[in-house]
């Protein structure tokens, strides 16, 4: 497996930390190389320019994340409007570009209030800060008008979405991995969210057919859920629907839950590892979020530093870590 470490820009401090923990991949937001709004196509130059920076140190793109928030690039395919039509062009485009980079996987969410109601408080180990999330109160919020849809409206603007980008991706020899709903609530500022149960990550990849149409199995989410996360990696796993992997914890599932240190939440995450080694996994694997500890930066330095540790040495045991 590819340890692997988000990278929000490319200065020297961010690749050099990124290399010095042991990581060999990055996951790196594609809206960096859109225009100022993260909207239009992937500019190759700009993006081939942070290619050869990232590799001069050692490392690789491993993930690029399509742009989430409000007014981004497919924010419009999201609503269901009738912009969306040129924005599927912007998508199909950027993974043609990114495909001809070598970039294998295309991150990409499809929900539209993303994590709203999480809160930061000192509930983790130690009383360090961390993510979270009561849905008694989230679900208080006013709607947003805008975010009202059907079930079945919601799941006709996926499948658009998939039946025109997921040829584009197999052609390109991209996959894409789609984030499911985090916080995976039903409803969320008026939305309807389709996208937080197994039955609807199974229903997303049965859509469209195809070795493209994939996941980011976010394991922390799939925890809030409330299943058997060991279960629910070897389905979808042994499916070949992993393309990537957001490997933290938390402490509950929905209505309450908050997330922890690495080692310190409700899955065992040496068994979760197992997991992906039975199933035969071996794309990247990224740490997600992590607690802000004492004296940390507001990036979570020394937290990630703890976490990527901790993954690197469960891959060692299980004999999967790539170097």
């Amino acid at each position: 497996m590819k340890l692997t470490c988000a990278a929000v820009d490319f200065s020297e401090e961010t690749l050099l930390f990124a290399r010095q923990f042991g990581a060999t991949h990055l996951m790196v937001p594609l809206g960096l190389f859109m225009d100022e709004r993260q909207r239009g196509p992937v500019r190759r130059p700009e993006l081939l320019k942070a290619k050869k920076r990232v590799e001069a140190y050692g490392l690789r793109i491993g993930v690029g994340l399509l742009p989430q928030a409000v007014g981004t690039q497919h924010w419009n395919i999201r609503l269901g409007r009738p912009e969306r039509k040129q924005e599927i062009v912007d998508v199909c485009q950027s993974i043609e570009i990114v495909g001809g980079e070598g970039i294998p996987v295309v991150e990409y969410v499809f929900n539209l209030a993303a994590v709203f109601g999480s809160e930061r408080r000192p509930v983790a180990r130690g009383g360090a800060m961390t993510r979270t999330f009561d849905y008694d109160q989230a679900k208080q919020a006013p709607a947003e008008p805008e975010f009202a849809a059907s079930e079945e409206e919601v799941w006709e603007r996926i499948t658009y979405f998939l039946e025109q980008v997921v040829p584009v991706a197999e052609k390109a020899g991209v996959k894409l991995a789609c984030h499911h709903d985090d916080p995976p609530v039903p409803t969320l500022r008026g939305e309807t969210r389709v996208l937080g149960s197994v039955e609807g990550m199974k229903r997303l990849i049965e859509t469209v057919p195809s070795e493209a149409n994939g996941l980011n199995f976010c394991q922390g989410t799939v925890a809030e859920m409330g299943v058997d996360v060991i279960e629910t990696i070897r389905y979808f796993g042994s499916r070949g629907k992993i393309h990537h992997v957001h490997f933290r914890d938390v402490k509950g599932a929905v209505p309450c839950f908050h997330e922890t240190f690495i080692d310190d939440g409700d899955v065992d995450m040496l068994e979760a590892m197992r997991a992906y080694k039975e199933v035969g996994y071996t794309g990247t694997m990224m740490l997600d979020h992590t607690p802000i500890v004492v004296g940390d930066t507001p990036w979570g330095h020394r937290g990630r530093a703890f976490a990527l540790g901790y993954m690197k040495a469960l891959m060692k045991v299980e004999g999967v870590l790539e170097e």
